[in-house]
């Protein structure tokens, strides 16, 4: 992007070496708390980007129009940029980093500030952005929120890489190991399932076991269906993206 510059090494962006002009027509980039001119309304600012990649006329009043129904800011499309939430603000930015139709964007904190809804709206756009075949960059440290939008992930650590790879390789539990989850079971039966689990997490109604190996989770799953529990879930454990985040980082702070 041009913001800051290396002290040392070498990299390339869409096959050019960082810093040559040729690939930032084709990149998008929404900061984390982006500023915006508040004169302007959410059609005027789209203009005003889309000007400055050469788009205009039809082309760019269909592309303005097609964003702001993508990212929700259709109906509120004549708002001034001074009187936006934090969330319109985050759906507006969306939108101005895809007005060139970028190859790769850049998202820091794309979900940052919005309620549930709107936090799934956007969620919702990046996987139709990475379902057309572009590369979408996240920065977040809302990790359960990317965990289902990433295909690739990489850690960092105070400014290096500390662990990458595919979802699937770094939420890989143990070989063998099983996850039980389950809905009322009778207390006598969680009991005898912590004799046999490696771990037993209870809230609620609610009960996930970790097993050692398949016969013992489909022990188990005999066991909670015999009991008239309701078996929600039994699959291979699977860690999430936080505990693994801990473990890389070594509890350090970043």
């Amino acid at each position: 992007l041009g913001l800051v510059f290396p002290t040392s090494g070498t990299a390339e962006v869409l096959g050019f070496p960082i810093g040559h002009p040729a690939y930032k027509e084709r990149i998008g980039f929404l900061p984390e708390g982006p500023y915006f001119y508040d004169h302007l309304d959410a059609v005027e600012l789209l203009r005003f980007y889309g000007g400055l990649f050469g788009l205009a006329g039809k082309e760019l009043e269909k592309r303005v129009q097609e964003l702001l129904e993508l990212v929700g800011m259709w109906d509120r499309r004549h708002i001034r940029v001074r009187n936006y939430s934090r969330g319109m603000l985050q759906r507006v930015g969306v939108a101005q980093a895809l007005i060139n139709d970028p190859d790769l964007i850049f998202l820091d904190e794309p979900t940052s500030g919005l309620d549930p809804l709107g936090a799934m709206q956007i969620r919702e756009v990046i996987v139709r952005i990475r379902d057309q075949g572009k590369t979408v960059f996240l920065c977040s440290h809302l990790l359960k929120e990317m965990e289902p939008l990433c295909d690739n992930i990489a850690i960092l650590n105070r400014g290096r890489v500390v662990m990458s790879g595919t979802v699937d390789e770094l939420l890989a539990g143990p070989q063998g190991m099983y996850t039980l989850r389950a809905h009322t079971v009778p207390e006598g039966v969680v009991e005898a399932l912590r004799a046999m689990a490696t771990e037993v997490k209870t809230w609620d109604s609610e009960i996930e076991a970790t097993f050692a190996d398949q016969k013992l989770a489909a022990q188990a799953l005999d066991a909670v269906v015999a009991a008239g529990g309701t078996v929600r879930e039994l699959s291979p454990f699977r860690r999430s993206l936080e505990e693994v985040f801990i473990d890389a980082v070594g509890g350090e702070r970043e």
